[in-house]
């Protein structure tokens, strides 16, 4: 390498560790030219990087074959890959002045591309005085080193594009892997909404990334905004800027997540924004919400049972040896919905019905000899709308396997030694219309407080189906007459017109 060729690459050097301290907030980026150039950074990076890889892997042949004649094309390589290297170097330091990225985790990732380019261009040189065929100790150990910069400088750098911790997030040998158990006493926000977060949004708003000023790696950084204001407006996703950028068109500079990262699907969209108009709580268990119809599906912990048509239904008919205690009816004529009678009937007998449990949406054991054991054979019956359990033996402890029973709108509870704690787990039903406790240990209290969680959306529904009924009247008034002549209608108003008879 000759001394211009040295010089001309340290002043290379000299100039990209200048431009790294040059503060982002100081750069004029008026002229597009900038951030244009900076956005093939990361296009780039990956020559450099398996060039190096092609020089390491021709040390490897030299050192098996002891080969001549390799030193000068493994020269050619380096010289290569250094030139590659500052140039990736110079358009991420132009994609850095773009801003959005926290202060520490950049400067170490630049200064970390300075140093492996630096540590390429030592090896480059240390090639002129190689004697023979045999990789020297010195050389070895930087070559070494170099793979350990590129490393961790990329480790920096998938650190900023995708957040923290990019490369070991899925370690299998740690423990910090292990996930917390969900509970029914897990938060919403922890359970369902900070995952949401986590796979569409932290990507760029994360400690190390931060666009628009903005985080959302946190509740408390959610809550606090950014740039454009709050991203969040508790109780109205509407007013939400987060939600706004959600549904702007894909083409959109503004929609968010940006084009080509993982868009959430509408389901996902609609949870964050029932999550939001809910009150956007922190704290706020599935029982203090109002689990509405559209995000029901998200707090199943069993699958959406599918009808059984009526051929299979006969099939399992024929197959249950006893039914003496058990009257199994269609509950319409061409309906695939069965309901079941048990006056007699037992635990084992529920057992019995587990293959036709698709198709139960009425099940009648009141005076029947069933326990809280036959009440978990009944928690599987996910699509019941009514339930008679009235003169049982079941109590508070068999109740808890009830409440998944998310389409349960009648439950009759007469006359069981069911108490207050039995109501809590009922409040998770939000589709429930009526519920009999008569002759039951509930007080008025505990009663009261469950016909505030769960009937203001059964009060809803009412109002619903009384606009729809008002609606349909309208419209039964609306009268269109078509003739071969046109009726003035404001001539036939001003004729029916009464005037006052002059005095």
């Amino acid at each position: 390498m000759t001394l211009f060729s040295r010089l001309a690459s340290i002043v290379l050097l000299v100039i990209l560790g200048g431009l790294s301290l040059v503060d982002a907030s100081s750069v004029n980026l008026d002229s597009n030219w900038i951030p244009f150039l900076g956005r093939f950074h990361p296009v780039l990076l990956h020559l450099p990087i398996g060039i190096f890889a092609g020089v390491v892997l021709l040390e490897v042949y030299v050192l098996v074959r002891n080969l001549s004649g390799m030193p000068e094309k493994i020269h050619f390589l380096l010289n290569t890959t250094f030139y590659l290297t500052a140039v990736t170097s110079l358009l991420g330091i132009f994609l850095s002045w773009e801003g959005g990225y926290e202060t520490d985790a950049l400067d170490l990732h630049k200064w970390g591309g300075l140093a492996t380019a630096a540590a390429i261009l030592i090896l480059d040189w240390s090639l002129e005085n190689r004697n023979s065929e045999k990789v020297p100790t010195a050389y070895l150990a930087g070559l070494i080193v170099t793979v350990g910069l590129i490393s961790v400088t990329g480790h920096l750098g998938g650190s900023l594009t995708h957040g923290s911790g990019f490369l070991t997030q899925f370690n299998p040998f740690s423990s910090e892997n292990e996930l917390e158990p969900i509970s029914e006493d897990t938060p919403v926000y922890i359970s369902h909404i900070q995952p949401i977060f986590q796979d569409y949004c932290v990507q760029c708003h994360s400690p190390e990334k931060i666009k628009g000023e903005l985080r959302l790696d946190t509740f408390e950084m959610i809550m606090a905004g950014g740039l454009n204001g709050p991203a969040i407006v508790l109780g109205d996703s509407e007013g939400s800027n987060l939600v706004h950028v959600i549904h702007l068109p894909l083409d959109s500079n503004e929609h968010m997540p940006p084009k080509g990262k993982p868009q959430p699907s509408e389901e996902i969209v609609q949870l964050l924004t029932w999550w939001i108009d809910q009150g956007a709580s922190e704290t706020a268990k599935q029982e203090d919400l109002e689990i509405t119809p559209a995000v029901a599906s998200h707090f199943l912990k069993v699958d959406v049972l599918e009808f059984l048509s009526r051929e299979e239904i006969a099939i399992q008919l024929e197959a249950l040896e006893d039914r003496s205690t058990l009257t199994i009816d269609f509950l319409a004529q061409n309906d695939q919905r069965l309901g079941v009678h048990g006056k007699k009937a037992s635990d084992q007998d529920l057992q019995a019905l587990l293959p036709l449990k698709p198709n139960i949406t009425k099940l009648n054991l009141g005076d029947s000899a069933i326990t809280d054991t036959g009440l978990e054979t009944i928690g599987r019956m996910t699509n019941l709308t009514h339930l008679h359990l009235n003169n049982t033996s079941i109590t508070d402890e068999g109740i808890k396997h009830l409440g998944n029973l998310y389409q349960l709108t009648y439950l009759n509870l007469y006359g069981t030694d069911i108490g207050d704690a039995a109501l809590l787990v009922l409040r998770r039903i939000k589709s429930l219309k009526k519920i009999f406790f008569w002759g039951t240990r509930v007080t008025r209290e505990a009663a009261a407080d469950l016909h505030q969680s769960v009937f203001p959306a059964v009060e809803s529904d009412r109002l619903r189906i009384q606009i729809d009924e008002l609606s349909k009247k309208r419209a039964n008034l609306e009268v269109d007459i078509v003739s071969d002549f046109d009726l003035d209608l404001e001539a036939i108003k001003k004729d029916n017109v009464v005037s006052e008879p002059e005095n």
